[in-house]
């Protein structure tokens, strides 16, 4: 084999791991961990904030993990009349045609309460825990993993090992 032969080669050889590797980083998806700790009835704006955020992310294709925790876990308790404190909360009309506007969408495409921005924000994608000890400290579980009490039935228990766990892979972190 001679010199230009070889060189030829190596050149192809790296093209090819160059190609490999480029794929590999466009499959690699960035993930978001979004820490509810503050609860509707202490300051709704947290909350509320937190779900736009949740549904931009999701837009550029992050992966979102949301942890429901502390004062938050009462946001999501079913209360005397079969509802939680948010389901029912409305969006803002000015809110929803915002929305409408950043992600272009038509504004009948923009949910009309927070019940229904939950539901479309776990159908885009995010994945919703609990931290399951404060579920029974603040008396909404009789036991580690009772969901009874709990609106959104996809939303998970989890541990306090899992909750650190769950910051210690997300690549970005937002409290609120």
């Amino acid at each position: 084999m001679n010199r230009v032969s070889f060189i030829k080669i190596i050149v192809i050889l790296g093209a090819v791991l160059f190609a490999f590797s480029a794929t590999e980083a466009a499959d690699i998806q960035e993930t978001m961990l979004i820490h509810l700790k503050t609860g509707l009835k202490h300051n709704d704006a947290q909350i509320c904030v937190a779900y736009n955020v949740i549904w931009a992310a999701l837009e550029e294709q992050t992966k979102v993990n949301v942890l429901i925790d502390a004062d938050a876990v009462n946001t999501f308790k079913i209360g005397w009349f079969g509802e939680d404190d948010i389901e029912k909360y409305k969006l803002p009309d000015s809110l929803r045609q915002r929305l409408a506007e950043e992600f272009g969408i038509p504004k009948k495409s923009v949910p009309k309460t927070y019940g229904e921005y939950l539901i479309l924000l776990e159908k885009k994608g995010a994945k919703f825990y609990i931290n399951g000890a404060m579920l029974v400290v603040a008396g909404i579980s009789k036991q580690f993993g009772d969901l009874d009490k709990i609106s959104a039935k996809f939303i998970k228990p989890i541990t306090l090992k899992d909750m650190i766990n769950l910051r210690k892979k997300a690549d970005y972190y937002m409290v609120y």
